[in-house]
């Protein structure tokens, strides 16, 4: 079977990984083709997500160019394949879906990781219902914010097939961790921050550790990070956060990541102005972590009511100017643990189970369907 791919995030090649060991045991022989990560699933890709990663809005001008450039053997690769699979990078993947749509000789077209249109461009949902042939959601409630056409289903979260462990209490190790996130832009406005606040850390005889992403393996981290002299440092996001008592995280899939895990996390965002006054108009959320939105999903169903349960956010936010080595210091001293473990035993049960398995047999229906035709 050939298989095309689109996956320019960092976290969605690591979901894929999954899918495709499941794949190749259960199916046998693959063949892939498109944009992935080669060093994370092990074999060639025909381009590079580094060539498109970008952080914020005003980012995504600069990737215009370069996508129309390669459209055109983007389309050739696909057409060549018996299904191709996008996901996340709404931006980038739904042209090319549209264009592929179109055209008489498409593969069979499927979005794993949907956009997020529970939280902006609702619009989207419909497009989506009409271009592609399945939807292959990951969260719960997902369904209910695309037409009752669209061949939409669960199939599970998929950090729950990656999670190696999940803690049920307290633990104290000394060791704070440290993820200011993936993109250097990220990094560059938080790990000031983030350092200052590990001096106060330091004083208290905690240890603070920096979870590098692991495309960082083989950089310069001075270049990236500035002085590093008051961290241990790894590159593996389960090693670290198995050897630490608490996390402060950027927004993203880390913090659900450290969530799951049961690392108690204090999400900590800051980005550039423009980026952040863009997001704030458009986006219409109480919150941007994802264990606190899915939970808020879970009680409400909706992000747009004010109540808020007694037990609510699974974790503390701080946003943009609350951004502070204080502000940050004295939240860890007064964190609520219990509170923290009480919603994240509630968050595993509704999220329920991992997403490869469930995708796998997806594929393994198309083939059967493609077989007898």
């Amino acid at each position: 079977m050939k298989i095309f791919i689109s996956a320019l995030e960092y976290s969605a090649n690591i979901h894929l990984s999954y899918l495709i060991q499941t794949l190749q045991k259960q199916y046998g022989e693959c063949h892939f083709y498109g944009i992935f990560d080669s060093k994370i699933l092990g074999f060639s890709s025909n381009f590079s997500p580094n060539e498109f990663r970008i952080m914020g809005f005003s980012g995504v001008l600069k990737l215009i160019p370069r996508f129309f450039k390669i459209k055109k053997e983007l389309i050739a690769l696909a057409k060549q394949c018996d299904i191709a699979i996008f996901m996340d990078s709404s931006s980038f993947n739904i042209p090319l879906l549209k264009a592929l749509s179109r055209d008489l000789n498409k593969p069979y077209l499927v979005y794993y990781i949907l956009p997020q249109v529970w939280a902006w461009k609702a619009y989207r949902a419909k497009i989506l219902a009409q271009i592609c042939d399945e939807l292959w959601g990951i969260l719960p409630f997902e369904s209910a914010y695309y037409p009752k056409e669209a061949n939409i289903a669960y199939v599970g979260h998929p950090l729950l097939d990656e999670i190696p462990f999940s803690r049920e209490g307290r633990v104290d190790t000394g060791i704070i961790a440290f993820m200011p996130g993936s993109r250097i832009s990220e990094i560059k406005v938080l790990f000031p921050i983030f350092k200052s606040l590990a001096k106060k850390l330091k004083a208290l005889h905690k240890q603070p550790l920096l979870i590098a992403p692991k495309h960082f393996e083989n950089c310069d981290l001075s270049k990236i990070y500035g002085n590093l002299e008051d961290f241990s440092i790894v590159y593996d996001t389960y090693e670290g956060l198995a050897k630490c008592e608490f996390a402060f995280v950027c927004s993203g899939t880390a913090t659900l990541e450290s969530t799951l895990l049961g690392i108690p996390t204090i999400l900590a965002y800051k980005a550039r102005k423009l980026d952040y006054w863009i997001a704030k108009s458009l986006v219409k959320l109480n919150y941007i972590g994802l264990a606190n939105i899915f939970l808020e999903f879970f009680y409400f169903g909706s992000p747009k009511d004010n109540k808020t349960p007694q037990n609510f956010p699974i974790h503390p936010e701080f946003l943009q100017e609350e951004v502070n080595p204080n502000t940050l210091f004295w939240a860890m001293q007064n964190y609520d643990y219990s509170k923290f473990f009480a919603q994240k035993k509630i968050l595993l049960e509704y999220l329920k189970n991992g997403s490869a398995k469930n995708c796998v047999q997806k594929i393994e229906n198309f083939a059967k369907n493609m077989s007898k035709n």
